[in-house]
């Protein structure tokens, strides 16, 4: 064999060689795309169940203010008047505390229980957006007393039930007479409350 045979072989092997790599290097750099596309994606799923969770998460807190209440006036409790049933509004009215409460004692277990809803809707107002309380109270004999404490709010990436996307929303979850005509649906927290 001529010596420029070979060496015209081995020159075009080579030619090949560094082909097949720049080849690899593109399939590299495209599965290296779709895991920095799904790394993006998975981030913002994250971040959006982050949020709904801190959203859940204070409205447990508010629930629980509002059941410490009620055992602190366990007369106004028993007596029903931690009720609060009225429909839900997303842009409700700043709610104004009776005149009861920090600074001038109340006058009976009522107006206590008036003092306390008023502060706890207030707080919901403020801490949940379109933050609104929900109470009723179950038929029974006293002294158990159960109530059933609903806290409604907007979640915009938990909108809808499962058929909408919204795999992680409450809103099936409230009652039909605290919704009715609201749309779109709150998200609701119930918590049972035992005295």
């Amino acid at each position: 064999m001529k010596p420029e045979f070979v060496l015209e072989r081995k020159q075009m092997k080579a030619a090949r060689v560094r082909g097949a790599s720049l080849l690899e290097v593109l399939v590299a750099i495209l599965i290296l795309s779709f895991g920095m596309l799904a790394m993006a994606g998975l981030h913002s799923v994250a971040f959006k169940y982050g949020k709904m969770s801190q959203f859940r998460g204070v409205a447990t807190q508010l629930a629980a203010d509002l059941a410490d209440r009620m055992r602190a006036n366990p007369e106004g409790a028993v007596d029903g008047n931690y009720v609060f049933t009225e429909v839900y509004d997303a842009s409700p009215d700043e709610v104004e505390p009776p005149a009861c409460g920090e600074d001038v004692a109340c006058a009976d277990a009522a107006a206590m229980a008036a003092s306390d809803l008023a502060e706890v809707r207030r707080v919901i107002q403020m801490a949940l957006p379109g933050g609104w309380l929900h109470v009723t109270q179950d038929p029974g004999v006293p002294p158990r007393t159960m109530y059933t404490v609903w806290i409604l709010w907007q979640d915009p990436d938990a909108l809808g039930g499962a058929a909408d996307g919204g795999t992680a929303s409450l809103a099936g979850q409230c009652p039909a007479a605290a919704v009715a005509g609201a749309n779109p649906v709150p998200q609701c927290m119930p918590v049972r409350v035992a005295l």
